[in-house]
Protein backbone atom coordinates (compact mmCIF):
# COMPACT_ATOMS: atom_id res chain seq x y z
CA UNK A 1 0.00 0.00 0.00
CA UNK A 2 2.02 2.97 1.36
CA UNK A 3 5.61 2.27 0.46
CA UNK A 4 6.93 5.44 -1.43
CA UNK A 5 8.97 7.90 1.42
CA UNK A 6 12.41 6.87 0.08
CA UNK A 7 11.04 7.80 -3.88
CA UNK A 8 8.81 10.79 -2.95
CA UNK A 9 12.14 12.91 -2.76
CA UNK A 10 13.11 12.24 -6.18
CA UNK A 11 9.91 11.42 -7.96
CA UNK A 12 9.97 14.06 -9.81
CA UNK A 13 13.34 13.45 -11.48
CA UNK A 14 13.18 10.04 -12.71
CA UNK A 15 14.07 9.12 -16.05
CA UNK A 16 12.93 6.23 -18.52
CA UNK A 17 16.79 4.30 -19.18
CA UNK A 18 16.51 3.29 -22.26
CA UNK A 19 13.47 1.38 -24.72
CA UNK A 20 13.31 -2.67 -23.96
CA UNK A 21 13.54 -4.67 -27.10
CA UNK A 22 12.80 -8.63 -28.35
CA UNK A 23 16.06 -10.46 -28.43
CA UNK A 24 17.89 -9.43 -32.33
CA UNK A 25 19.34 -12.11 -34.29
CA UNK A 26 21.47 -10.52 -37.34
CA UNK A 27 23.17 -13.94 -37.61
CA UNK A 28 23.29 -17.65 -36.17
CA UNK A 29 24.61 -18.38 -32.83
CA UNK A 30 28.43 -19.83 -32.99
CA UNK A 31 27.18 -22.71 -31.18
CA UNK A 32 24.02 -23.18 -34.04
CA UNK A 33 26.87 -22.79 -37.22
CA UNK A 34 26.26 -26.76 -38.18
CA UNK A 35 25.37 -27.64 -41.33
CA UNK A 36 21.16 -27.63 -41.45
CA UNK A 37 21.68 -31.31 -43.15
CA UNK A 38 23.45 -32.56 -40.93
CA UNK A 39 21.18 -31.20 -38.47
CA UNK A 40 18.42 -32.72 -40.14
CA UNK A 41 19.57 -35.65 -40.87
CA UNK A 42 20.17 -36.08 -37.09
CA UNK A 43 16.47 -34.73 -35.82
CA UNK A 44 15.21 -37.71 -38.33
CA UNK A 45 16.62 -40.09 -36.64
CA UNK A 46 15.96 -39.05 -33.59
CA UNK A 47 12.26 -39.22 -34.67
CA UNK A 48 12.00 -42.68 -36.28
CA UNK A 49 13.42 -43.99 -33.07
CA UNK A 50 10.81 -41.82 -31.19
CA UNK A 51 8.26 -43.70 -33.79
CA UNK A 52 9.35 -47.23 -33.22
CA UNK A 53 7.84 -48.56 -29.92
CA UNK A 54 9.94 -51.60 -30.17
CA UNK A 55 12.99 -48.92 -29.58
CA UNK A 56 10.66 -47.55 -26.21
CA UNK A 57 14.13 -48.23 -24.05
CA UNK A 58 15.95 -45.54 -26.35
CA UNK A 59 13.31 -42.78 -26.20
CA UNK A 60 14.36 -40.55 -23.48
CA UNK A 61 17.90 -39.99 -25.30
CA UNK A 62 16.09 -39.57 -28.85
CA UNK A 63 14.38 -37.16 -27.59
CA UNK A 64 17.09 -35.03 -25.50
CA UNK A 65 18.93 -35.58 -28.86
CA UNK A 66 15.82 -34.45 -31.05
CA UNK A 67 15.63 -31.23 -28.90
CA UNK A 68 19.13 -29.99 -29.63
CA UNK A 69 18.95 -30.61 -33.14
CA UNK A 70 16.10 -28.83 -33.40
CA UNK A 71 16.90 -25.73 -31.04
CA UNK A 72 19.75 -25.56 -33.64
CA UNK A 73 17.70 -25.87 -36.46
CA UNK A 74 15.54 -23.16 -35.14
CA UNK A 75 18.01 -20.86 -34.67
CA UNK A 76 18.97 -20.87 -38.26
CA UNK A 77 15.24 -20.75 -38.99
CA UNK A 78 15.10 -17.31 -37.11
CA UNK A 79 18.97 -15.82 -38.06
CA UNK A 80 18.74 -13.57 -40.11
CA UNK A 81 15.40 -12.43 -39.48
CA UNK A 82 12.93 -12.65 -42.52
CA UNK A 83 9.37 -13.81 -43.83
CA UNK A 84 8.56 -17.16 -41.54
CA UNK A 85 8.17 -19.10 -45.12
CA UNK A 86 11.26 -17.95 -46.61
CA UNK A 87 13.11 -18.93 -43.60
CA UNK A 88 11.86 -21.74 -43.70
CA UNK A 89 12.68 -23.06 -47.58
CA UNK A 90 16.29 -21.63 -46.87
CA UNK A 91 16.31 -25.02 -44.82
CA UNK A 92 14.78 -27.17 -47.05
CA UNK A 93 12.11 -27.34 -44.77
CA UNK A 94 8.42 -25.99 -44.85
CA UNK A 95 5.82 -24.61 -42.26
CA UNK A 96 2.56 -26.75 -41.50
CA UNK A 97 -0.73 -24.77 -42.15
CA UNK A 98 -1.96 -23.44 -38.88
CA UNK A 99 -4.81 -25.18 -37.08
CA UNK A 100 -7.25 -23.52 -34.18
CA UNK A 101 -5.14 -25.11 -31.22
CA UNK A 102 -1.33 -23.88 -32.86
CA UNK A 103 0.46 -20.30 -32.71
CA UNK A 104 -0.20 -18.32 -35.62
CA UNK A 105 2.67 -16.99 -36.97
CA UNK A 106 0.77 -14.07 -38.25
CA UNK A 107 -0.25 -12.92 -35.33
CA UNK A 108 3.53 -12.74 -34.08
CA UNK A 109 6.26 -10.65 -34.82
CA UNK A 110 8.95 -11.81 -32.96
CA UNK A 111 9.95 -15.74 -32.22
CA UNK A 112 12.60 -16.62 -29.76
CA UNK A 113 13.91 -19.55 -27.70
CA UNK A 114 12.77 -19.43 -24.31
CA UNK A 115 15.90 -19.56 -22.90
CA UNK A 116 17.15 -16.35 -23.74
CA UNK A 117 14.54 -15.02 -21.36
CA UNK A 118 15.86 -14.41 -17.55
CA UNK A 119 13.03 -15.22 -15.43
CA UNK A 120 14.65 -14.84 -12.11
CA UNK A 121 12.58 -11.55 -11.67
CA UNK A 122 9.46 -13.46 -11.69
CA UNK A 123 10.84 -16.83 -9.72
CA UNK A 124 12.10 -20.28 -10.01
CA UNK A 125 11.47 -21.10 -13.96
CA UNK A 126 8.56 -23.29 -14.11
CA UNK A 127 8.80 -25.99 -17.46
CA UNK A 128 7.44 -28.72 -18.32
CA UNK A 129 9.71 -31.54 -19.75
CA UNK A 130 8.79 -33.24 -23.14
CA UNK A 131 9.80 -32.69 -27.14
CA UNK A 132 10.08 -29.77 -29.42
CA UNK A 133 11.87 -26.64 -28.61
CA UNK A 134 9.85 -23.99 -26.32
CA UNK A 135 9.64 -20.39 -27.49
CA UNK A 136 8.27 -17.16 -27.00
CA UNK A 137 6.41 -15.11 -29.59
CA UNK A 138 5.43 -11.54 -29.18
CA UNK A 139 3.09 -9.33 -30.95
CA UNK A 140 3.60 -5.51 -30.09
CA UNK A 141 1.16 -3.35 -29.47
CA UNK A 142 3.17 0.02 -29.64
CA UNK A 143 3.38 1.44 -33.37
CA UNK A 144 1.55 4.78 -33.38
CA UNK A 145 -1.37 4.90 -35.55
CA UNK A 146 -2.47 1.48 -34.77
CA UNK A 147 -5.87 0.92 -32.65
CA UNK A 148 -4.92 -1.96 -29.99
CA UNK A 149 -7.91 -4.87 -29.65
CA UNK A 150 -10.00 -4.90 -26.53
CA UNK A 151 -8.36 -5.43 -23.52
CA UNK A 152 -4.70 -6.15 -25.09
CA UNK A 153 -2.15 -5.11 -22.64
CA UNK A 154 0.22 -2.25 -23.97
CA UNK A 155 3.15 -2.50 -25.67
CA UNK A 156 2.42 -6.00 -26.85
CA UNK A 157 1.65 -9.77 -26.06
CA UNK A 158 3.58 -12.99 -25.49
CA UNK A 159 2.69 -16.33 -26.61
CA UNK A 160 3.88 -19.68 -25.44
CA UNK A 161 5.04 -21.60 -28.35
CA UNK A 162 6.86 -24.53 -29.11
CA UNK A 163 8.41 -25.67 -31.89
CA UNK A 164 8.42 -29.51 -33.31
CA UNK A 165 10.20 -30.32 -36.60
CA UNK A 166 7.81 -33.29 -38.00
CA UNK A 167 9.03 -36.17 -40.17
CA UNK A 168 5.44 -37.68 -40.97
CA UNK A 169 3.98 -35.08 -43.48
CA UNK A 170 5.62 -36.23 -46.82
CA UNK A 171 9.15 -36.18 -47.67
CA UNK A 172 10.07 -32.51 -46.91
CA UNK A 173 10.37 -31.49 -42.60
CA UNK A 174 8.02 -29.86 -41.62
CA UNK A 175 7.71 -27.08 -38.68
CA UNK A 176 4.71 -27.30 -36.77
CA UNK A 177 4.13 -24.20 -34.22
CA UNK A 178 1.90 -25.80 -31.21
CA UNK A 179 0.24 -23.20 -28.45
CA UNK A 180 1.08 -25.56 -25.45
CA UNK A 181 -1.66 -23.93 -23.53
CA UNK A 182 -4.21 -24.98 -25.79
CA UNK A 183 -2.68 -28.13 -26.68
CA UNK A 184 -0.40 -29.41 -24.54
CA UNK A 185 0.82 -32.72 -26.45
CA UNK A 186 1.85 -34.15 -29.60
CA UNK A 187 1.32 -37.56 -31.48
CA UNK A 188 4.43 -39.28 -33.34
CA UNK A 189 3.14 -42.72 -34.74
CA UNK A 190 -0.13 -42.47 -32.97
CA UNK A 191 1.23 -41.55 -29.74
CA UNK A 192 0.36 -39.05 -27.48
CA UNK A 193 3.98 -37.25 -26.65
CA UNK A 194 3.89 -34.12 -24.07
CA UNK A 195 5.23 -31.11 -25.46
CA UNK A 196 8.41 -29.05 -23.65
CA UNK A 197 7.45 -25.69 -22.79
CA UNK A 198 8.60 -23.00 -21.06
CA UNK A 199 5.85 -21.26 -19.05
CA UNK A 200 7.63 -18.44 -17.11
CA UNK A 201 9.53 -17.15 -20.17
CA UNK A 202 6.60 -15.33 -22.11
CA UNK A 203 5.73 -14.03 -18.20
CA UNK A 204 9.04 -12.47 -17.45
CA UNK A 205 9.05 -11.26 -21.11
CA UNK A 206 5.99 -9.23 -20.71
CA UNK A 207 7.31 -7.38 -17.93
CA UNK A 208 10.18 -6.73 -19.40
CA UNK A 209 8.60 -4.72 -22.27
CA UNK A 210 6.08 -3.50 -20.39
CA UNK A 211 6.15 0.05 -18.96
CA UNK A 212 3.12 -0.63 -16.59
CA UNK A 213 5.35 -1.11 -14.01
CA UNK A 214 7.52 1.87 -14.70
CA UNK A 215 7.03 5.02 -12.52
CA UNK A 216 5.26 3.49 -9.50
CA UNK A 217 5.95 6.95 -7.46
CA UNK A 218 5.07 9.02 -10.59
CA UNK A 219 1.93 7.25 -10.60
CA UNK A 220 0.62 8.70 -7.31
CA UNK A 221 1.53 12.04 -7.66
CA UNK A 222 0.54 12.59 -11.46
CA UNK A 223 -1.89 10.36 -11.99
CA UNK A 224 -3.43 12.36 -14.71
CA UNK A 225 -0.38 10.93 -16.92
CA UNK A 226 -1.38 8.02 -16.71
CA UNK A 227 -4.82 7.78 -17.15
CA UNK A 228 -4.60 6.37 -20.62
CA UNK A 229 -2.95 3.36 -19.33
CA UNK A 230 -6.03 2.62 -17.02
CA UNK A 231 -7.58 -0.64 -18.09
CA UNK A 232 -8.49 -4.06 -17.36
CA UNK A 233 -5.98 -6.61 -19.83
CA UNK A 234 -6.09 -10.01 -20.76
CA UNK A 235 -2.90 -11.79 -20.13
CA UNK A 236 -3.58 -14.37 -22.76
CA UNK A 237 -6.59 -14.09 -25.83
CA UNK A 238 -10.20 -14.50 -24.28
CA UNK A 239 -10.95 -18.04 -23.94
CA UNK A 240 -14.15 -18.81 -23.30
CA UNK A 241 -13.19 -22.53 -21.69
CA UNK A 242 -11.44 -21.05 -18.57
CA UNK A 243 -12.43 -19.12 -15.86
CA UNK A 244 -11.20 -15.37 -15.11
CA UNK A 245 -8.99 -14.40 -12.05
CA UNK A 246 -8.29 -11.19 -11.77
CA UNK A 247 -5.51 -9.26 -10.02
CA UNK A 248 -5.68 -5.33 -8.72
CA UNK A 249 -2.73 -4.35 -7.33
CA UNK A 250 -2.67 -1.32 -4.28
CA UNK A 251 -1.13 2.24 -4.43
CA UNK A 252 2.38 3.18 -5.18
CA UNK A 253 2.17 -0.30 -7.03
CA UNK A 254 1.44 -2.11 -10.65
CA UNK A 255 0.23 -5.35 -11.89
CA UNK A 256 3.83 -6.53 -11.85
CA UNK A 257 2.95 -6.81 -7.57
CA UNK A 258 1.91 -10.39 -8.56
CA UNK A 259 4.44 -11.18 -10.73
CA UNK A 260 5.91 -14.54 -8.93
CA UNK A 261 2.68 -15.78 -7.54
CA UNK A 262 1.28 -15.48 -11.35
CA UNK A 263 4.72 -17.62 -11.95
CA UNK A 264 3.79 -20.06 -9.20
CA UNK A 265 0.44 -20.40 -10.52
CA UNK A 266 1.25 -20.76 -14.29
CA UNK A 267 3.74 -24.08 -13.27
CA UNK A 268 0.38 -25.82 -12.01
CA UNK A 269 -0.94 -27.80 -15.14
CA UNK A 270 -4.59 -28.04 -13.36
CA UNK A 271 -4.10 -23.83 -13.03
CA UNK A 272 -2.82 -23.42 -17.17
CA UNK A 273 -5.92 -25.68 -17.92
CA UNK A 274 -8.79 -23.69 -16.12
CA UNK A 275 -7.81 -20.76 -15.74
CA UNK A 276 -7.18 -17.10 -17.68
CA UNK A 277 -5.07 -14.80 -16.13
CA UNK A 278 -6.57 -10.63 -16.04
CA UNK A 279 -4.97 -7.83 -14.52
CA UNK A 280 -6.79 -4.09 -13.54
CA UNK A 281 -3.91 -1.36 -14.06
CA UNK A 282 -4.79 2.17 -12.59
CA UNK A 283 -2.96 5.24 -11.42
CA UNK A 284 -2.92 5.20 -7.63
CA UNK A 285 -3.00 8.66 -6.79
CA UNK A 286 -6.54 9.38 -7.44
CA UNK A 287 -9.62 8.84 -4.86
CA UNK A 288 -10.25 5.13 -4.82
CA UNK A 289 -13.64 5.58 -4.80
CA UNK A 290 -13.21 7.10 -8.12
CA UNK A 291 -10.79 4.03 -9.07
CA UNK A 292 -13.74 1.81 -8.01
CA UNK A 293 -16.28 3.32 -10.76
CA UNK A 294 -13.42 2.81 -13.58
CA UNK A 295 -12.87 -0.78 -12.42
CA UNK A 296 -16.80 -1.15 -12.57
CA UNK A 297 -17.22 0.21 -15.91
CA UNK A 298 -13.87 -2.35 -17.43
CA UNK A 299 -15.11 -5.32 -15.35
CA UNK A 300 -18.94 -4.54 -16.86
CA UNK A 301 -17.29 -3.71 -20.56
CA UNK A 302 -14.83 -7.38 -20.01
CA UNK A 303 -18.10 -9.04 -19.38
CA UNK A 304 -19.65 -7.70 -22.25
CA UNK A 305 -17.21 -9.21 -24.45
CA UNK A 306 -17.21 -12.64 -22.83
CA UNK A 307 -20.88 -12.91 -23.05
CA UNK A 308 -20.48 -12.00 -27.19
CA UNK A 309 -17.50 -14.17 -27.61
CA UNK A 310 -19.24 -17.20 -25.71
CA UNK A 311 -18.45 -17.58 -21.56
CA UNK A 312 -19.89 -21.45 -21.30
CA UNK A 313 -20.56 -20.21 -17.76
CA UNK A 314 -16.93 -19.66 -17.03
CA UNK A 315 -17.09 -15.64 -16.19
CA UNK A 316 -20.00 -15.83 -13.43
CA UNK A 317 -17.19 -18.41 -11.82
CA UNK A 318 -14.69 -15.05 -12.20
CA UNK A 319 -12.16 -14.82 -8.77
CA UNK A 320 -10.61 -11.42 -8.09
CA UNK A 321 -7.44 -11.67 -6.18
CA UNK A 322 -6.80 -7.81 -4.85
CA UNK A 323 -3.92 -6.34 -2.82
CA UNK A 324 -3.82 -3.35 -0.94
CA UNK A 325 -5.95 -0.49 -1.94
CA UNK A 326 -6.71 -2.85 -4.59
CA UNK A 327 -8.76 -4.45 -1.88
CA UNK A 328 -10.57 -1.19 -1.03
CA UNK A 329 -11.31 -0.77 -5.03
CA UNK A 330 -12.92 -4.66 -5.32
CA UNK A 331 -15.10 -3.81 -2.19
CA UNK A 332 -16.34 -0.74 -3.18
CA UNK A 333 -17.05 -2.26 -6.80
CA UNK A 334 -19.04 -5.09 -5.48
CA UNK A 335 -20.95 -3.21 -2.56
CA UNK A 336 -24.44 -2.67 -2.84
CA UNK A 337 -23.78 1.39 -1.83
CA UNK A 338 -27.02 2.58 -1.05
CA UNK A 339 -26.33 6.28 -0.25
CA UNK A 340 -23.79 5.16 2.25
CA UNK A 341 -21.25 7.09 0.18
CA UNK A 342 -23.17 9.63 -1.68
CA UNK A 343 -24.40 10.63 2.55
CA UNK A 344 -20.95 10.99 3.73
CA UNK A 345 -20.41 13.88 1.03
CA UNK A 346 -23.64 15.63 0.30
CA UNK A 347 -26.55 17.06 3.32
CA UNK A 348 -28.87 16.58 1.03
CA UNK A 349 -30.54 14.76 -1.33
CA UNK A 350 -29.13 14.50 -5.16
CA UNK A 351 -32.10 16.25 -6.95
CA UNK A 352 -31.93 19.00 -4.89
CA UNK A 353 -28.39 19.68 -5.48
CA UNK A 354 -27.68 22.42 -8.25
CA UNK A 355 -25.53 20.44 -10.71
CA UNK A 356 -23.93 20.57 -14.33
CA UNK A 357 -24.68 17.59 -16.41
CA UNK A 358 -21.38 16.55 -16.22
CA UNK A 359 -21.24 16.95 -12.16
CA UNK A 360 -24.47 14.28 -12.01
CA UNK A 361 -23.00 12.06 -13.99
CA UNK A 362 -19.52 12.30 -11.83
CA UNK A 363 -22.18 11.76 -8.40
CA UNK A 364 -23.87 8.99 -9.86
CA UNK A 365 -20.97 6.65 -11.41
CA UNK A 366 -19.09 7.71 -8.32
CA UNK A 367 -21.53 7.54 -5.32
CA UNK A 368 -25.06 5.77 -6.20
CA UNK A 369 -24.03 3.11 -8.53
CA UNK A 370 -25.13 -0.59 -9.64
CA UNK A 371 -22.27 -3.35 -7.80
CA UNK A 372 -20.55 -5.46 -10.51
CA UNK A 373 -22.46 -8.84 -9.94
CA UNK A 374 -20.43 -11.61 -12.00
CA UNK A 375 -17.07 -12.82 -9.96
CA UNK A 376 -17.93 -15.49 -7.65
CA UNK A 377 -14.86 -15.14 -5.58
CA UNK A 378 -12.85 -12.87 -3.79
CA UNK A 379 -8.95 -13.28 -2.23
CA UNK A 380 -8.31 -10.17 -0.20
CA UNK A 381 -4.47 -9.46 0.65
CA UNK A 382 -3.55 -7.01 3.23
CA UNK A 383 -6.55 -4.67 2.71
CA UNK A 384 -7.05 -1.98 5.08
CA UNK A 385 -10.83 -2.28 4.95
CA UNK A 386 -10.61 0.46 7.58
CA UNK A 387 -7.85 2.37 6.86
CA UNK A 388 -4.03 2.48 7.83
CA UNK A 389 -2.69 4.91 10.72
CA UNK A 390 -0.12 5.81 8.38
CA UNK A 391 -1.86 7.77 6.34
CA UNK A 392 -2.74 10.33 9.13
CA UNK A 393 1.36 11.02 9.82
CA UNK A 394 2.51 14.13 8.74
CA UNK A 395 4.49 12.29 6.05
CA UNK A 396 1.64 11.44 4.33
CA UNK A 397 -0.47 14.49 4.52
CA UNK A 398 2.71 16.53 2.77
CA UNK A 399 2.75 13.91 0.11
CA UNK A 400 -0.83 13.73 -0.45
CA UNK A 401 -0.29 17.78 -0.78
CA UNK A 402 2.01 17.08 -4.02
CA UNK A 403 -0.47 14.43 -5.72
CA UNK A 404 -2.14 16.49 -9.38
CA UNK A 405 -5.41 15.09 -9.32
CA UNK A 406 -6.57 14.59 -13.41
CA UNK A 407 -7.54 18.32 -14.55
CA UNK A 408 -10.86 17.16 -15.87
CA UNK A 409 -11.68 15.70 -12.23
CA UNK A 410 -10.38 19.10 -10.27
CA UNK A 411 -12.91 21.18 -12.30
CA UNK A 412 -15.80 19.18 -12.02
CA UNK A 413 -14.94 18.62 -8.40
CA UNK A 414 -14.61 22.35 -7.97
CA UNK A 415 -17.73 23.33 -9.86
CA UNK A 416 -19.78 20.78 -7.83
CA UNK A 417 -18.70 22.61 -4.42
CA UNK A 418 -18.75 25.94 -5.71
CA UNK A 419 -22.74 25.53 -7.11
CA UNK A 420 -23.35 23.25 -3.62
CA UNK A 421 -21.72 25.43 -0.57
CA UNK A 422 -22.39 25.05 2.36
CA UNK A 423 -24.43 21.28 1.13
CA UNK A 424 -20.94 19.53 0.86
CA UNK A 425 -19.43 17.93 3.95
CA UNK A 426 -15.55 17.74 3.06
CA UNK A 427 -13.30 17.77 6.12
CA UNK A 428 -10.89 20.20 4.46
CA UNK A 429 -12.71 22.31 1.63
CA UNK A 430 -9.95 23.68 0.18
CA UNK A 431 -8.21 20.37 -0.46
CA UNK A 432 -9.88 17.71 -3.08
CA UNK A 433 -9.06 13.95 -1.40
CA UNK A 434 -6.39 11.87 -3.00
CA UNK A 435 -5.53 8.16 -2.55
CA UNK A 436 -3.17 9.11 0.51
CA UNK A 437 -6.39 10.73 2.35
CA UNK A 438 -8.86 7.87 1.53
CA UNK A 439 -6.90 5.76 3.62
CA UNK A 440 -6.91 7.29 6.83
CA UNK A 441 -9.25 5.20 9.17
CA UNK A 442 -11.51 8.28 9.50
CA UNK A 443 -11.98 9.34 5.93
CA UNK A 444 -15.73 9.61 5.26
CA UNK A 445 -14.90 6.97 2.15
CA UNK A 446 -13.77 4.29 4.57
CA UNK A 447 -16.39 4.96 7.20
CA UNK A 448 -19.12 4.82 4.47
CA UNK A 449 -17.55 1.58 3.24
CA UNK A 450 -18.11 -0.29 6.47
CA UNK A 451 -21.92 0.90 5.98
CA UNK A 452 -22.38 -0.84 2.77
CA UNK A 453 -23.35 -4.16 2.20
CA UNK A 454 -20.94 -6.66 -0.13
CA UNK A 455 -23.50 -8.62 -3.03
CA UNK A 456 -25.06 -11.89 -1.58
CA UNK A 457 -23.40 -15.43 -1.97
CA UNK A 458 -19.56 -14.33 -2.65
CA UNK A 459 -17.12 -16.31 -1.29
CA UNK A 460 -14.29 -14.38 0.19
CA UNK A 461 -11.37 -14.71 2.00
CA UNK A 462 -8.41 -12.98 3.50
CA UNK A 463 -4.62 -13.21 3.41
CA UNK A 464 -2.44 -10.96 6.20
CA UNK A 465 1.26 -10.47 6.85
CA UNK A 466 2.26 -10.06 10.50
CA UNK A 467 5.78 -10.02 9.83
CA UNK A 468 6.56 -13.38 11.14
CA UNK A 469 5.78 -12.62 14.59
CA UNK A 470 3.02 -14.80 15.50
CA UNK A 471 1.48 -11.89 17.99
CA UNK A 472 -2.13 -11.68 15.61
CA UNK A 473 -4.26 -10.02 16.84
CA UNK A 474 -2.50 -7.35 17.79
CA UNK A 475 -0.26 -7.63 14.45
CA UNK A 476 0.29 -5.87 11.80
CA UNK A 477 2.24 -5.81 8.13
CA UNK A 478 4.22 -2.52 8.89
CA UNK A 479 1.48 -1.00 7.25
CA UNK A 480 -1.71 -1.87 7.70
CA UNK A 481 -2.97 -3.67 11.59
CA UNK A 482 -4.63 -6.74 11.21
CA UNK A 483 -7.54 -4.95 12.88
CA UNK A 484 -8.06 -3.12 9.75
CA UNK A 485 -7.00 -6.22 7.49
CA UNK A 486 -9.24 -8.55 9.39
CA UNK A 487 -13.00 -8.71 7.86
CA UNK A 488 -15.81 -11.09 9.29
CA UNK A 489 -17.29 -13.95 7.95
CA UNK A 490 -14.91 -14.68 5.64
CA UNK A 491 -14.19 -18.39 4.91
CA UNK A 492 -10.68 -18.34 5.20
CA UNK A 493 -8.32 -16.26 6.88
CA UNK A 494 -4.53 -16.87 6.36
CA UNK A 495 -2.06 -15.40 8.84
CA UNK A 496 1.47 -15.12 6.93
CA UNK A 497 5.10 -14.43 7.98
CA UNK A 498 5.07 -11.25 5.65
CA UNK A 499 5.56 -7.65 5.81
CA UNK A 500 2.76 -5.54 3.43
CA UNK A 501 4.15 -6.94 0.31
CA UNK A 502 1.83 -10.21 0.87
CA UNK A 503 1.83 -11.39 -3.02
CA UNK A 504 5.36 -12.20 -2.51
CA UNK A 505 5.41 -14.43 -0.06
CA UNK A 506 5.66 -18.19 -0.69
CA UNK A 507 2.77 -19.17 1.59
CA UNK A 508 0.68 -16.43 0.62
CA UNK A 509 1.06 -17.94 -2.68
CA UNK A 510 0.28 -21.88 -1.66
CA UNK A 511 -2.81 -20.33 0.10
CA UNK A 512 -4.00 -18.72 -3.13
CA UNK A 513 -3.18 -22.10 -5.42
CA UNK A 514 -5.20 -23.67 -2.17
CA UNK A 515 -7.91 -21.26 -2.94
CA UNK A 516 -8.07 -21.59 -7.01
CA UNK A 517 -7.92 -25.68 -6.62
CA UNK A 518 -11.05 -25.46 -4.11
CA UNK A 519 -12.79 -22.76 -6.63
CA UNK A 520 -12.10 -25.61 -9.36
CA UNK A 521 -12.95 -28.44 -7.59
CA UNK A 522 -9.78 -29.95 -7.89
CA UNK A 523 -8.92 -32.44 -5.26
Amino acid sequence: MIRFIPLALTVLVLTHCGVPQAPSCSSVPKESRVPSAALIAEARADWDILANPARKAQWPAAQASYNAAVAKLFDQFRCPQRPWDEAAAALGTRIEPQGKDDAHLKDIQDLFPSSLVDTDPVGPRQTTAGIGVPLVGWHTQSSEGRTRAPFVPPTGQPFNVTAVLRFDRGSQPTWHFTAPLQKDTTEIAGRSVKLQADWSASHAFYWHMSDLDDFDALKVIVPARFNEETGLYFGQPYDPDRIPIVFIHGINSSPAAFKHVINALAGQEWFRKKYQVWFFNYPTGNPWILSAARFRSHMNAAAKFAREHGDHGNLNQTVIVAHSMGGLITRTAMSEPGTCFYDCYFKKPLNQLNLSPEGRKMIENGLLYKPVTFPNRVVFMAVPHQGSPLAERVIFTWLSRLVRLPKTLTVEMVDITLRNAGDILLPDPGHLPTAIDNLAPNDPSVLALQKTRLIPKLHLHSIIGDRGRGDTPNSSDGIVPYWSSHLDHVESEKIVPSGHSVPDNAEAADEVIRILRLHAKIH
